[in-house]
């Protein structure tokens, strides 16, 4: 398990995209799903682009592969959140200029791995930086205005950006100020957001104000020439000057109820407006009509907005909302999204993983808003790929619960509650608990195929909002916290008896059950009065809770929830979520501000840590420390913790494939190994797999997710009888190194079950179908395919590897048929 997770983090921070600066690393969508509001072409290869949550892009292969980081802008220490992005600038792929929000404005030499800020001093922090433009290789200009206190300023540089002075400012706190900044040559002009010009014609020596002279809330400006010139800006407005910005003259467009974020002037003769959702608008009469360009980009099948355009030579690259660059080759007929690749789902509401396996499910928002599709995503490695399940009904799901790798549940609106038995390619819708049509079934446990809970939030059921069923959920029975206004904003059933919930509103206490339901006692927490909306416990005794407000959001009891102790946060989040993997390791999250905490001492002390993600909606942590964290706009991040893995060196040996001279194995086989709890009822706490070499009989099985303790290591091959080691199993401690070898005594099987060949101790081959014994079934499989000559390599029924079925073949298995050989385990 562990060499996949290498090979998947260098494939998920190298070869397809390289995310820098924090832990929480985009799975879905990628590279990354916030808006890219303006996006330049160095050239072919290079492009850049900038937008929000202090986001920076850099492709060198025309968006095939994306560096990008979260940290350019101004970071709020109390949050690690980053300002937006609004404008960039840049000579080559190294050198350029970043503006955005608070003042900042920063230039990088290294195409964007830092930026120096050094000279955002020279702006108010509640002033944004709408625009930069330079009118040669060193002269450039920076627009300012506030829409709080409606000044401006105009900063202008003469080296590059190396240092920068106020050119222009106006701190009369009118009604205005400026939106957006261009030029040619000499000539400046800067529009503020009452339609007002204010204009330089000697390199901003001098300004003079027009007034009224531009349509209001002007985005963009760009000249084609020393005196033509256009702007555009909201409810579809856009003008034209034909004498250097002196005058402007307002023309009509396709829409009134779009901005537009830009007009990119190409030449006279070849204008674009960009913003209208899906549609980019083309004229090649300066402006006096325009043709519709739809943008169906392949790939992600959603309508957006866009922001920006370039070109380089013939190809042509648009940024807009959820991370998207789309390219045209085509004159802007046609457009794909290289590099990108998302899935149509809204946002998810809760993951969920079978431990030991790399198969993850979530719950979430169907697409389009009240559709049958995308509600459930599945991923079988580990979040690197992943796939839709829909329902087949309309509704969003809140939740989810994996028995195991085939059974499962998921509830959500409208009092809708399914089953699957396939993994989640397909759901069964079953009857709802609630006898009210309308309610959001919030959270869904369950401890078994049979028993489970689910929980009412968002209103009050008469008879209680919390629903049990004992078979699967064809029937359930209603119980109450007796809590007034009794909205379950989450609960964590942790066994049959012991669960916790809490409520969605102010000042509530935290409930417990220890009767399965049944019955539940508030506990008042002291200094929690905000929304107390996160609640886990790893084993019914140490239980975590997280709130919205207060002075303290986090509290923690060690004895089952009767006695609580709270402590602060490092960040003032609304903390919504949170998860402990054990009584040490543990996430709480915030949503609006997405904001996280991870503690690994049970939350004595905590690390700070920021997702830059458009919002948080869910944290989750599985064993060895991998988290995960749910957002807007089906945003899947993942962190993975310290690894102090461990280290298994396994010799095993296959009857079948195990001839006794040459004495080695007839080909290196695939075999995968899992660690299970030595104590009842052994759940798998992870796998991996290897190869074990023909000649030494050995492969390295690496644990990531595994801590320290006492474990039975179980061999499965693919036509083999499942083997465990030892009674007892084998102590394993975290960080460490262990050789375990099968094929010297038997008693190193459970039940010595195995097969002496030669010197060798060998594991039984022959279960075919895979059902932990050997038999009729097996038998049939095996010489129906001999009947055919059924041949190729890895057939399953070939037991002996020499690629054809065969006599062979049916004898091995009818001895091991005759003798019962079968899975020998606690």
């Amino acid at each position: 398990m562990f060499t996949i997770v290498i090979m998947l983090f260098v494939l998920f921070t190298g070869t397809s995209f390289s995310q820098d600066k924090q832990d929480w690393k985009y799975m879905h969508p990628t590279p990354q799903n916030n808006i890219l509001r303006k996006v330049k072409m160095v050239d072919e290869n290079t492009w850049v682009t900038a937008g929000a949550n202090g986001g920076f892009m850099k492709s060198t292969n025309s968006g095939l592969n994306w560096y990008f980081q979260f940290f350019c802008g101004k970071v709020t220490a109390n949050t690690l959140a980053t300002t937006q992005n609004y404008d960039l600038w840049f000579f080559d792929g190294n050198t350029g200029i970043v503006t955005g929000d608070q003042g900042f404005f920063g230039r990088t030499v290294n195409g964007g791995v830092t930026f120096d800020s050094a000279y955002s001093y020279l702006i108010p922090t509640n002033s944004r930086n709408w625009s930069v433009w330079f009118a040669d290789a060193n002269t450039g200009y920076i627009g300012s205005g506030s829409q709080n206190s409606f000044t401006t300023t105009i900063l202008k540089t003469t080296d590059k950006g190396l240092s920068w002075v106020k050119a222009y400012q106006d701190l009369s706190g009118s009604t205005s100020y400026l939106t957006a900044l261009g030029g040619v040559g000499n000539t400046i002009c800067a529009a503020w957001s009452n339609g007002s010009i204010v204009r330089s014609s000697d390199a901003g020596a001098t300004w003079t104000v027009i007034p009224a002279a531009n349509n209001q809330f002007c985005n963009s400006i760009e000249f084609a020439d020393a005196n033509n010139g256009f702007s555009a800006g909201g409810q579809g407005t856009f003008s034209r000057t034909t004498d250097a910005g002196l005058t402007w003259t307002i023309l009509p467009t396709p829409t009134v109820d779009w901005s537009y974020f830009q007009v990119k002037v190409v030449s006279l003769n070849e204008i674009y407006l960009i913003g209208d959702a899906s549609n980019l608008y083309k004229s090649t009469d300066q402006g006096t009509t325009w043709s519709t360009l739809p943008i169906n980009v392949s790939g992600p099948a959603v309508t957006f907005v866009w922001y920006s355009l370039d070109h380089y030579g013939s190809t042509y690259v648009l940024s807009g909302d959820y991370g998207i660059i789309a390219k045209s080759t085509d004159g802007c007929a046609t457009w794909t999204a290289p590099g990108y690749k998302s899935l149509t789902t809204r946002f998810g509401s809760q993951i969920t993983t079978v431990p030991g396996t790399s198969k993850y499910w979530i719950a979430g928002g169907a697409f389009p808003f009240g559709s049958t599709q995308g509600q459930i995503m599945y991923s079988s490695n580990s979040g690197t790929d992943w796939e839709l399940r829909n329902l087949g009904v309309t509704g969003d799901l809140q939740a989810i619960s994996m028995i195991n790798e085939n059974t499962g549940y998921a509830s959500g609106t409208n009092n809708q509650f399914f089953k699957t038995t396939d993994g989640g390619s397909t759901w069964v819708q079953k009857p709802g608990p609630s006898p009210n049509a309308t309610s959001q079934l919030y959270t869904c446990e369950f401890i078994d195929e049979n028993t489970g809970w689910v929980f009412v939030n968002f209103s009050t059921v008469a008879g209680g909002n919390v629903f049990k069923t004992t078979n699967g959920g064809d029937n359930w029975s209603q119980y109450s916290t007796g809590a007034s206004s009794e909205n379950i904003y989450a609960a964590d059933m942790v066994d049959a008896n012991t669960g916790f919930c809490v409520m969605n509103q102010s000042n509530r206490p935290i409930y417990r059950t220890t009767n399965g339901g049944v019955n539940w006692t508030g506990t008042t927490v002291t200094g929690f009065t905000g929304s107390i909306r996160g609640i886990n416990s790893p084993d019914g005794i140490n239980v975590f809770a997280c709130q919205t407000s207060g002075t303290n959001r986090f509290a923690k009891s060690t004895n089952g929830g009767v006695n609580w102790t709270t402590s602060p946060l490092p960040a003032n989040a609304n903390f919504s979520y949170s998860k402990f993997k054990d009584a040490n390791t543990g996430y709480v999250a915030g949503n609006s501000t997405a904001s996280i905490c991870r503690t690994t001492d049970g939350g004595v002390t905590w690390t700070f840590q920021n997702t830059h993600n458009i919002t948080n909606t869910a944290v989750y942590v599985t064993q060895g420390d991998t988290a995960w964290a749910l957002g807007g706009n089906g945003a899947i991040m993942r962190y993975i913790g310290d690894s102090n893995p461990i280290t298994l060196n396994l010799t095993v040996a296959l009857e079948a494939m195990y001839p006794i001279v040459p004495n080695e194995l007839v080909r290196k086989d695939p075999v995968t190994v899992y660690l299970r709890n030595a104590s009842a009822p052994y759940a798998i706490v992870d796998s991996a797999t290897a190869v074990i070499d023909s000649i030494s009989f050995t492969g390295q099985f690496t644990f990531s997710n595994a801590s320290s303790g006492q474990y039975y290591i179980v061999v499965k091959h693919f036509n083999s009888i499942e083997t465990w080691s030892r009674s007892g199993g084998e102590t394993m401690l975290a960080n460490g190194t262990y050789n375990y070898d099968f094929t010297d005594l038997s008693s190193k099987a459970y039940g010595n079950n195995m097969v002496l060949k030669g010197s060798k101790y060998c594991i039984y081959s022959g279960d075919v179908n895979y059902d932990g014994l050997i038999d009729l079934t097996d038998l049939v499989a095996t010489y129906n395919d001999a009947v055919t000559f059924v041949s190729g390599s890895y057939v399953i029924t070939d037991i002996n590897a020499d690629n054809i079925v065969d006599l062979a073949d049916v004898l091995i298995v009818n001895n091991n048929t005759s003798i019962f050989v079968s899975v020998a385990k606690p």
